[in-house]
């Protein structure tokens, strides 16, 4: 349950349209579907994962892309279960780090190419879990090992088959750099893990050890050379070294957590069980698991975009600790299993009322993987359908939360069997768009915003919100009603810009020249403009595109005095 929340994510529509453009015409080099950027170099870091998206969607649609996310989900908590079973866990602790690890996880499962990052993540600590068997989960170091209950010094073991095996971890970063650009993150935490092994083995075999550590620099090394071989070449590192090193304040996940929101409850006890078990626990401590727990917290708590890497670490190294602290805490009698001593009577009874759990779950979870919902409050879905009802059409400045259902519902040719629009800037953010250009439309959507909300690079043009307006000539204004200040810019634009739908939710707004010109053969009528507060609630199933009209759709090819006639459309 915990990893199938079935609500649509803002990219969605985006990801699925560019792997089928890839599949039917290769991969973009340069911006589509923007009447802004149009020519702009493209360095799409998620190619595969959209590949994979638009099959699966191809497949079955949203329900099939809500069974793929769930079984990825299942994938990654089954490593972390058999890791734990592996380590001779207990039931209880091992369900208590999975249940917490899943929990922690669900704001960051969304059908994304995030999700494959996480996926192979784990796999790659699974394998080098794997690799490292009888070397991990001990102090080698000779200092505080008093504070490190390491007891007597241990032999450094390894197995050489086993440690041959760990040079397929290039090809999980062959795969993860072609699939997202978390790999980034990825490649920097393993490298940090072989550095600490490298460190353990310098100290307990002074010069003896260099043949290993070599080894291990050198694993580092081809891994790092593999994430080279995608369609970009090195020129992918280069773009995304440049490109992490500008600050992205008006995207959510690279805000730090909110401490004090529930949603960031999960982390805070996943937090602190790791603190309080590895305190508490009598199993020896692992100094490059301590080492790089340590790095990955504090990025987790600078970035929440950094939160499931430190779990699912956390999943992996912390069950043999909670299971210590939970024999501690049951000293009359840590061999026996918990429930062992339960009547024959109140065994049933716990039996079937665990039964009836899982059937409850079970029937609310098959209604989670059989839609993927797109909210009505949080997309413009009526808004849309009014645009198609309209037919209307040209280049479309839209909020860029919005801007790839945009994309899907108006810009492509599946979708209304000829392009009716292009939009301003979308999700893809600097991946194809350039600075000055986001930063003209941020000066719009946000305003100044302070610099929790908006960096500004200092080679853009100077700040004016209303500069969006006339870049390139835009004919329609598409922004949320939560958006203040873009209202605001907007209605202090007179007769150049006219309101033609409001809802609770969304504005938009045409070309006073075009839309509200009784001449143009688009002008819209003052009877046929929808300005309410109609609340919007409920949802509909993914992809939620409008329904276009044939007539309307035979209309956009009529003269300009046949498209005068809207009574005779109606």
């Amino acid at each position: 349950m915990a990893l199938s929340p079935n609500l649509a994510d803002a990219d969605l529509w985006g990801h699925v349209q560019y792997g089928r453009d890839a599949f039917r015409d290769g991969i973009a080099r340069t911006t589509t579907y923007s009447f802004t950027a149009d020519g702009h170099p493209w360095i799409n870091h998620e190619h595969l994962s959209e590949l994979i998206l638009a099959g699966v969607a191809s497949l079955g649609g949203g329900a099939a892309l809500m069974v793929m996310k769930c079984l990825l989900g299942m994938i990654v908590i089954g490593l972390i279960v058999r890791a734990a079973r592996q380590q001779q866990a207990g039931v209880v602790a091992t369900c208590v780090v999975a249940l917490l690890v899943s929990v922690t996880m669900t704001y960051h499962w969304s059908v994304r190419p995030q999700i494959f990052s996480f996926l192979l993540f784990a796999l790659l600590i699974a394998l080098v879990n794997w690799a490292f068997d009888g070397w991990q989960g001990k102090w080698h170091l000779p200092v505080i090992r008093q504070a490190a209950r390491a007891g007597p010094p241990t032999t450094l073991t390894y197995d050489r088959w086993r440690m041959r095996c760990l040079w397929l971890a290039p090809l999980i970063f062959f795969v993860w750099a072609n699939t997202h650009g978390g790999f980034v993150a990825g490649w920097c935490i393993y490298t940090l893990l072989l550095g600490c092994r490298a460190i353990e083995v310098l100290v307990r075999r002074g010069r003896g050890g260099w043949g290993v550590v070599r080894r291990l620099a050198l694993m580092a090394l081809v891994a790092g050379l593999a994430t080279m071989v995608n369609p970009y070449g090195p020129g992918l590192q280069q773009w995304l070294l440049h490109s992490l090193t500008m600050p992205r304040p008006e995207i959510a996940e690279w805000h730090p957590p909110e401490l004090l929101s529930l949603l960031t409850l999960p982390l805070l006890l996943a937090t602190g069980l790791w603190f309080l078990s590895i305190c508490g626990s009598r199993k020896p401590l692992d100094f490059a698991q301590l080492v790089v727990v340590s790095v990955t917290l504090w990025q987790a708590l600078e970035h929440q975009r950094h939160v499931p890497f430190f779990v699912i670490l956390f999943g992996f190294w912390a069950v043999p600790h909670v299971q210590s602290l939970l024999d501690r805490l049951r000293r009359d009698a840590p061999d026996v299993p918990l429930g062992s001593d339960m009547s024959p009577v109140m065994q049933r009874a716990f039996a079937g009322a665990l039964m009836l759990a899982l059937i409850l779950l079970g029937a609310r979870l098959y209604g989670r993987l059989h839609e993927l919902q797109v909210r009505k409050d949080a997309f413009p879905v009526e808004a849309m359908q009014y645009m198609a009802d309209r037919d209307l059409r040209g280049n479309l400045v839209v909020t860029y939360n919005w801007a790839q259902y945009a994309i899907a519902a108006f810009c492509t040719n599946e979708a209304a069997h000829d392009p009716r629009m292009r939009v301003g800037a979308d999700g893809r953010f600097r991946t194809c768009y350039p600075t000055s250009l986001l930063d003209m439309h941020f000066d719009f959507i946000l305003g100044k915003g302070g610099p929790q909300h908006r960096w500004r690079s200092p080679d853009s043009p100077p700040f004016d919100p209303s500069a969006i307006l006339a870049f390139k000539d835009p004919d329609l204004v598409l922004i949320s009603t939560r958006q203040v200040h873009a209202t605001a810019v907007m209605r202090e634009q007179g007769s150049d810009w006219v309101l033609l739908y409001r809802d609770e939710l969304a504005e938009l707004w045409g070309q006073g020249s075009r839309f509200g010109n009784p001449t143009h053969p688009q002008f819209v009528p003052e009877q046929d403009r929808l300005i309410t507060e109609r609340p919007q609630i409920g949802h509909v199933s993914w992809p939620a595109l409008p329904e276009f009209s044939p007539q309307r759709g035979a209309l956009a090819d009529a003269s300009p005095a046949q498209k005068k006639q809207p009574s005779q459309e109606k």
